[in-house]
């Protein structure tokens, strides 16, 4: 489904939100919008590979801290000495609370191809499990209430909000390749999840519900979504290097 190269095998190019928010973090702070947390009072600066480092702790898992290190050009063990310091650390879970919040939000007011969402759901594979988990808690408990709010009111003929369907639509059509992604968080209520998505969303939105089941018969696999994100964050040298060759030389 998702090559190395970082191509989808239906046509779509891929729509990782993490590596997204990561560039578009880094280029903010290098425009010096660093809105980071106080710690004891004191705002705390951080070199601009130590901040990237810190952003890259999403992925902690997919890569190893090593490798994470030799993404942001920094040798191991000055990360390993990073780790220990507390304003470091306050800051990789600042900015991951930061991106789950982006990614939720951009789950409920954005809505995507099928094969958009099987890039996002195996990019989230990727995510260090309490990201995950801080996507996926509320985010789940959302679509089950709207599941059940739904199908109550078909069965008591009563009127259904469209912004209900959209709504559980964008979370369902996520959800559905999580579990292809990550089998071991699926849960018994999911089938349930998927005869309202499939007897009452799909169809009252007029959707193509087959869009989505042909790409959920395809058996996704999940490697190569390391080795895509390896390339795409091949950025982080380049731009420190681009970088530091700009500094200016003092005598």
């Amino acid at each position: 489904m998702i090559e190395a190269h970082g191509t989808i095998s239906d046509g779509f190019e891929p729509v990782f939100l993490g590596h997204r928010w990561i560039q578009n973090s880094i280029l903010e702070y290098r425009r010096g919008n660093r809105k980071l947390p106080l710690l004891k009072g004191r705002a705390v600066i951080f070199p601009e590979k130590h901040f990237a480092a810190a952003l890259m702790h999403l992925y902690v898992g997919t890569f190893s801290l090593a490798e994470i290190a030799d993404m942001v050009s920094v040798t191991r063990a000055e990360l390993s000495f990073l780790r220990t310091q507390i304003d470091f650390m306050i800051l990789v879970d600042t900015l991951k609370v930061s991106f789950t919040r982006y990614f939720r939000d951009k789950l409920i007011l954005n809505e995507y191809r099928p094969g958009e969402y099987a890039s996002i759901a195996a990019e989230y594979a990727t995510f260090e499990e309490l990201a995950r988990n801080q996507i996926r808690l509320p985010l789940f408990r959302r679509m089950k209430a709207l599941a059940t709010s739904i199908s109550d009111k078909v069965k008591f003929d009563l009127s259904v909000d469209l912004y209900d369907l959209q709504t559980f639509k964008k979370l369902f059509s996520f959800f559905v390749f999580e579990e292809s992604f990550l089998p071991a968080l699926s849960k018994p209520s999911f089938q349930h999840l998927k005869r309202v998505a499939k007897e009452i969303v799909w169809k009252r939105l007029r959707a193509d519900y087959d869009e989505l089941d042909s790409l959920l018969c395809l058996d996704l696999p999940g490697n190569g979504v390391k080795d895509a994100l390896r390339k795409f964050f091949a950025f982080l040298k380049l731009q420190q290097a681009d970088f530091t060759a700009k500094q200016p030389i003092c005598s």
